[in-house]
């Protein structure tokens, strides 16, 4: 649910900019914006809300910053404080609420394979996972498994290795995902190489391997989601 709010408010938040972007272009406004300033806009105040919904302060704090910076001009107030000064509050905020709220502000995970609008078995060893809006998740159970292709967009995706077995000493997982958040369930004995990029996004590893499983290596690009890795 937290997700899906998240994706909702963030497409709402690319429609606002998309009428503002017009009505600034009518000359509706009593004040001229201009063109980066407004999608900068759009953007920080997308990473404001997600923030907020994760509970995460720095990114909540810091995204505030950027957007204050952004309109320092049509705020006035870029002769009193230059982009450094707002930068150096913000952290000092930042770390006074951390110490304050962390435990409030740390995020629960839960482990529930019950989660999703559909559920599907894989099988096989070169696995190809295919999603488009909506949350779903998928459970592998492929004894022989030696790669996941996974293209999602607009959804959140949970999939479950926990059940599954390499081939040989690697896995490769490919991602291609975007607007959407992407969790992968793995076994405690794998352990997880990161090579993929991310745009507007993070890649948390949850738990510890205890080694001596195959090394699953995370690979593609991720825009505009977080992925998630659990240790079970």
């Amino acid at each position: 649910m937290k997700k899906s709010f998240s994706r909702i408010l963030l497409g709402v938040g690319f429609i606002a900019a998309a009428v503002l972007l017009v009505v600034n272009q009518l000359n509706l406004l009593s004040f001229r914006l201009g063109f980066m300033t407004i999608i900068l806009g759009i953007i920080f105040l997308a990473l404001v809300i997600k923030g907020l919904i994760d509970r995460s302060i720095y990114l909540t704090v810091f995204s505030l910053a950027f957007l204050v910076i952004t309109f320092s001009k049509d705020l006035h107030i870029e002769k009193m404080l230059s982009p450094m000064k707002i930068l150096f509050i913000a952290l000092l905020i930042a770390i006074g609420l951390s110490l304050l709220f962390t435990h409030s502000f740390r995020p629960k995970i839960s482990v529930n394979k019950e989660i999703g609008d559909t559920t599907v078995e894989e099988n096989g060893n070169n696995i190809v996972i295919d999603h488009r809006m909506g949350d779903t998740s998928r459970y592998v159970h492929s004894q022989h498994l030696e790669s996941i292709q996974i293209n999602a967009s607009m959804g959140d995706i949970n999939v479950y290795l926990d059940d599954a077995k390499a081939a040989g000493n690697r896995v490769d997982v490919n991602l291609n995902a975007s607007m959407g958040d992407v969790t992968l369930f793995v076994p405690l004995s794998w352990r997880v190489e990161n090579h993929l990029r991310t745009t507007l996004g993070d890649v948390t590893i949850k738990g510890e391997s205890n080694g001596g499983g195959p090394t699953l290596v995370l690979q593609g690009k991720a825009n505009m989601g977080d992925v998630e890795i659990n240790y079970v």
